[in-house]
């Protein structure tokens, strides 16, 4: 079926530009067509959903200025953005914690050691699939060299100028999985990569490294969340066709 859209595209293309190149029109314009993209998941199966609080990778360079209730957080937006979709049924995050009560720790992974445990509370929660995954929130920085050219009236020449600095990358790896409470089986399984740039002297990459990090870890979460919704939401997206006059 795909095979035959494809194909059907390239023809309509094709005989477009033809109609060009023989002055069948006087004259060629763009438009934008809105094309509805289906969901990811099968959503006539899966509209009822719990979403646990994430958890933390350790590791040993991870930020020390990093919120220690990230997890909840990252939850908090899921759900908040999960509810402004037609036909999604979230459980608040209210229920969720009462539900949890203190084991988040012990099961918001989904790993495979805990499937059964997520697998009751999808089940007590009446849901169909549960969300849940882990952050890995962290930061590189290596030196770099900005080059620019200014003009030298003594030479009379342009002359060709840098500046050392140290760019710092702040890095967000957000897994996010959904497990099928029927089935016990993971119907997604993604992780999505995340990055913010900011360039420093010595002294306030000294000051950066205990800077709140707070608003950098937001936005960076904010945009992985937003393309894991667009995967699993029906929604509609810009194809570009030319039209003869």
């Amino acid at each position: 079926m795909n095979r035959r859209i494809e194909a059907l595209r390239l023809l309509v293309l094709t005989s477009t530009m033809i109609m060009v190149l023989l002055g069948c029109g006087d004259s060629v314009r763009k438009i934008n067509i809105p094309v509805k993209v289906d969901s990811q998941i099968d959503l006539e199966r899966y509209t009822n959903f719990v979403v646990l609080p994430f958890v933390a990778v350790k590791r040993k360079n991870m930020l020390a200025n990093v919120p220690a209730n990230t997890g909840k957080e990252i939850a908090l937006t899921l759900r908040y953005q999960l509810g402004r979709q037609k036909d999604l049924n979230v459980i608040s995050t209210q229920e969720t914690a009462l539900m949890l009560d203190g084991e988040a720790s012990a099961v918001n992974t989904l790993a495979k050691a805990n499937i059964d445990r997520v697998i009751s509370i999808g089940e007590y929660m009446d849901v169909d699939a549960v969300i849940g995954g882990s952050y890995d929130f962290y930061a590189v920085s290596q030196p770099r060299r900005a080059y620019s050219e200014r003009y030298s009236r003594t030479l009379q020449r342009y002359v060709t100028y840098y500046q050392d600095y140290l760019e710092k990358t702040y890095v967000l790896s957000l897994q996010l999985r959904i497990v099928d409470v029927a089935t016990k089986e993971f119907v997604w399984d993604e992780i999505y990569n995340r990055r913010a740039s900011e360039a420093h002297s010595l002294g306030s990459m000294i000051i950066s490294e205990v800077a709140p990090t707070n608003s950098i870890l937001k936005n960076l979460t904010q945009q992985a969340l937003r393309k894991f919704i667009r995967a699993i939401s029906p929604h509609y997206e810009t194809e570009y066709r030319f039209l003869v006059q």
